[in-house]
């Protein structure tokens, strides 16, 4: 049988994803693309038209099968300035949900993970503009969420303290994911010690500590 549209897309972006992972953007070339891929090269124009319509559209790719659904904006908007509590349940909440995906069996069990860790590590430094909106379109509900959370916890922060702080609580939980095998050599293969839940757990512990106002004796 000959393949559907989506079976032909996805294959192209699959083999997208290794040659960029491999090569880099620079050293790709869309006819690299196509052989690995098994197919024409006219394909590529028709479904990404250029070699940056293509990498865009494989990292829609990359964050449409790895993040989790997006964090519902009403969460944001209710949260109490003053309800403390409630900017704990939530940051737990979604620092759980952040982990799941993380978590090193979890992003293991992914197609092609490695490569994906590859790519994005590519970009983690400074990511093409074309990336921007998808990446702000993808992430940016949950660092928002985040970010209210903080402020609620220490209103007495300015605005880059909490980008600090909200950039350091992301780093550490997708970092179980994406530095998984650097992990590996400076701590060792070391064996889950609980359920993801446990693990996660820890992690909230570890951030709401970091969280805590210091005393006026500090």
């Amino acid at each position: 049988m000959e393949p559907t549209p989506l079976d032909t897309r996805t294959s192209l972006l699959q083999a997208a994803l290794v040659c960029f992972a491999d090569h880099g953007f620079d050293g790709t070339s869309m006819r690299m693309i196509a052989e690995r891929a098994g197919r024409p090269l006219s394909l590529l124009s028709h479904y990404f038209g250029n070699k940056e319509g293509l990498y865009l559209e494989v990292f829609k790719y990359i964050l449409q099968t790895s993040v989790p659904g997006a964090v519902d904006p009403s969460l944001v908007a209710n949260l109490n300035p003053r309800n403390a509590q409630g900017a704990v349940r939530l940051l737990r909440e979604q620092i759980h949900f952040m982990y799941q995906q993380a978590a090193p069996d979890a992003a293991a069990a992914k197609p092609f993970q490695e490569h994906r860790a590859r790519l994005w590590v590519r970009e983690f430094r400074s990511p093409r503009p074309c990336l921007h909106p998808i990446i702000r379109q993808y992430l940016s509900p949950a660092a928002e969420l985040i970010r209210t959370c903080i402020q609620v916890l220490r209103p007495e922060l300015n605005a880059a303290q909490v980008a600090f702080l909200g950039a350091s609580i992301t780093s550490q939980v997708a970092g179980h994911g994406t530095m998984r095998g650097l992990h590996q050599v400076l701590w060792g293969q070391y064996p889950p010690f609980g359920s993801h839940f446990q693990e996660a757990e820890l992690l909230v512990d570890f951030c709401l500590h970091g969280l805590e106002a210091a005393s006026p004796e500090d």
